[in-house]
């Protein structure tokens, strides 16, 4: 990655316009940015930051727009870097808000992205060259040029306010995962991975085929049997060698094939032996059938000639029976004449029992003549039944006709009481319609207030526990400070006593003849003797060893004790303060069970909905049903009123016809309607009709003369 020009815009304490201009520092190798604190060295680095990736450095929370710029100025970055050799221009313009156009208030201002590549003509010439606008495109294409996420970048190439120290403090295996990404060594992990899976594969291959080898050998000699001798060179486990050598199989494949083709001779001679034996057997059956053949004729022979009498008994008995049939049918002829004369008589007295008492004595002149007067009143009776056939019809359809109007009058006086109930059944749907809606926004309120109050929790949680963290710190750090006051004491003490006798020290040195490294003389007549307790030089290096590691622990127990009291100042934040984990939680189980409620009581937005749609599509169908059952009710009446007059005409005119006669039960005159009030009320319907019983037997029946009556046996 090569930077050539960095274009700030009220961002953030650059108020103006500034352009820093990388290929001009960099002219001479090297350059170095310093200034004061506060000066905006590191918010170049983060112009970088959010130039390449849209978002600042991982561990600042950096404010990107300017107090100090202007109202029509946007905060925006310019970047131009050449990135695995494409020269690019990168344009971002954060979020932000920005002053109406029109009228006074802000509105808000988007985040976009501009991506540009330098590129060349077919005359030679150099535009930049509009990539792409969208922030994922943008991004997928940067990462892939840098091969660095927005993290390792920080990591590697920012590392700004002492984290470079961090990264060498870094564990092993997080500096072998970010390196890893960078120089790509996955690759190599992946073909040991492949060759380790590939070896441990062969392996089971092998097994699984030398395993294959002893089953098949195994099943080999369970087949050949001892004749073979399969265990002659069979193969072995232990000797490799005979597990693919062919020779011990195709030894016994070659007995074996010497022993079938001695069994198929065997079997040849056996086949011939067999065939002939069967021959003889077949012979034998034969004769031994012809003999059961015999034998048995010659006993039904002897049995026959046992009954010749008994036939001949038979045969004279079979004599006497067809003569007696030639007799059979004048003995029948008589049998059913007797039969028929009684029938006769017994249809003569059955046909008298059917008379009226004044004619059960007559004879059948007599009969004749009361047939023939019965025969003539017939005749002037069937001219009034299609009349009665009529009147009875009238009558059925006067019952159908008023059943009908009962059910009209039904209808309607339901139609008008669903329709008086309607309005006050719609008025508690929109009730029960309204309070859903009304628990389905609260339940949005309570919705969005519980993830908040989740989000509490979840920084409460953290607050305590950063704050037991913080205590246990807190407490070896005290421990800390008390063992680097204690190894300082100690490390000044040895040097001081070690100065003291540095002469004994360098009087150890001396040697005869040799000049002294303080006075130069070669004789040293009374060198000085070291002490009892005289410290060395490893005494004093030990002694500021530990030192140095008492403050190296010192100051990393203090740097765990900062970064612990910043997380817990941001999960107090988040938490709003020092409020109990328990008073968050209740009110937490509090929000769940009103939400639970408000769902339930939303719940009912759907149905209630339907059933409101549902009553007014009724009420619709209920008042044209209504229209149509007036209308038809009307019309009903009237066809009633008619068809009752028709009904009383002929019933008039059979009851003049009928004379001094009885009248029948269905004669009596249907009442006609009587007038309803609006609703109708049902009426009683009439009585059911009774067939006309003129005659005591059908026309075509009395039209018959009677039948005469013989009396020849």
């Amino acid at each position: 990655m090569r930077l050539h020009t960095l274009h700030l815009q009220a961002f953030g304490p650059f108020a103006g316009t500034h352009t820093v201009d990388f290929d001009a520092l960099s002219a001479d190798g090297l350059f170095l940015l310093h200034g004061d604190t506060g000066a905006g060295k590191s918010t170049l680095f983060a112009a970088i930051c959010v130039a390449l990736y849209g978002e600042p450095p991982v561990d600042r929370n950096l404010k990107l727009r300017s107090d100090h710029a202007a109202p029509g100025l946007l905060t925006e970055v310019t970047l131009e870097v050449t990135l695995a050799g494409k020269r690019l221009k990168i344009r971002r313009i954060p979020a932000q808000t920005k002053r109406k156009v029109r009228g006074d208030g802000e509105t808000a201002q988007k985040a976009e992205t501009y991506l540009s590549e330098w590129s060349l003509d077919p005359a030679g010439q150099g535009r930049w060259e509009a990539l792409s606008r969208s922030h994922r495109e943008a991004a997928d294409e940067i990462k892939t040029l840098l091969g660095m996420s927005r993290q390792q970048f920080c990591q590697v190439v920012l590392l700004p306010q002492n984290e470079f120290t961090k990264f060498l403090r870094a564990s092993a295996s997080d500096r072998k995962d970010l390196l890893g990404k960078l120089f790509h060594t996955h690759r190599f992990g992946s073909v040991e991975n492949w060759l380790a899976a590939r070896k441990t594969t062969i392996a089971a291959q092998r097994d699984e085929a030398r395993t294959d080898v002893l089953r098949l050998a195994e099943r080999t000699q369970q087949q050949a049997g001892p004749a073979l001798e399969p265990e002659h060179g069979a193969p072995q486990p232990s000797d490799p060698a005979t597990l693919t050598a062919p020779a011990w199989a195709t030894a016994l494949h070659t007995k074996a094939t010497t022993l079938e083709k001695e069994a198929a001779t065997a079997a040849t001679h056996a086949e011939q032996e067999l065939a002939a034996f069967r021959d003889r057997e077949s012979a034998v059956r034969d004769l031994a059938a012809h003999q059961e053949a015999h034998r048995t004729t010659r006993t039904q022979l002897d049995t026959l000639e046992e009954q010749a009498e008994h036939h001949a008994g038979l045969d004279r008995q079979r004599q006497r029976a067809l003569q007696a049939h030639k007799v059979a049918p004048l003995l029948a002829a008589s049998t059913a004449t007797a039969a028929q004369h009684t029938r006769a008589q017994d249809d003569e007295h059955d046909a008298r029992t059917l008379l009226s008492p004044e004619h059960t004595t007559l004879d059948s002149t007599e009969l004749t003549t009361a047939a023939q007067h019965l025969r003539a009143t017939i005749g002037a009776l069937n001219a009034l039944l299609p009349d009665e056939a009529s009147l009875q019809r009238h009558e059925t359809d006067l019952q159908k006709l008023d059943s009908e109007r009962q059910q009209l009058a039904q209808d309607l006086t339901d139609a008008e009481a669903w329709l008086t109930d309607a309005p006050q059944r719609r008025k508690a749907l929109q009730t029960r319609l309204e309070t859903a809606r009304t628990a389905e926004e609260t339940s949005h309120r309570h919705t969005t207030a519980l993830a908040l109050l989740t989000d509490r929790i979840g920084a409460a949680k953290r607050r305590d526990s950063y704050t037991s963290k913080i205590t246990k710190v807190q407490q070896g750090l005290l421990t800390a400070q008390t063992a680097t006051k204690t190894a300082a004491q100690e490390h000044i003490s040895i040097r001081r006593r070690r100065t003291d006798g540095m002469a004994a020290e360098l009087a150890l040195q001396l040697t005869d003849g040799e000049p002294c490294a303080v006075c130069g003389s070669p004789t040293h007549p009374d060198p000085a003797a070291p002490h009892p307790d005289q410290p060395t030089a490893a005494d004093e290096q030990a002694a500021e060893t530990r030192h140095t590691t008492a403050q190296e622990t010192q100051q990393a127990l203090q740097d765990k004790l900062r970064e612990l009291t910043e997380q817990a100042a941001t999960a107090r934040g988040e938490a709003g303060g020092d409020i109990p984990l328990a008073d968050l939680t209740a009110e937490h189980t509090t929000l769940q069970q009103h939400l639970t409620q408000t769902l339930e009581a939303a719940a009912d937005t759907g149905p209630a909905t339907e059933e409101l749609h549902s009553l007014d599509q009724q009420h619709t169908r209920t008042q044209s049903d209504r229209t149509d059952t007036a209308t038809r009710l009307a019309a009903v009446d009237t066809s009633y009123d008619q068809l009752a007059a028709q009904a009383q005409d002929l019933d008039h005119k059979l009851t003049t016809a009928r004379g001094g006669a009885p009248p029948s039960p269905s004669a009596s005159p249907s009442s006609p309607r009587q007038p309803t009030a609006s609703p109708p009320q049902p009426t009683a319907p009439p009585p059911p009709p009774a067939p006309r019983q003129t005659t005591n037997s059908p026309p075509n029946e009395q039209n018959k003369p009677p039948a005469p009556q013989d009396s020849t046996p």
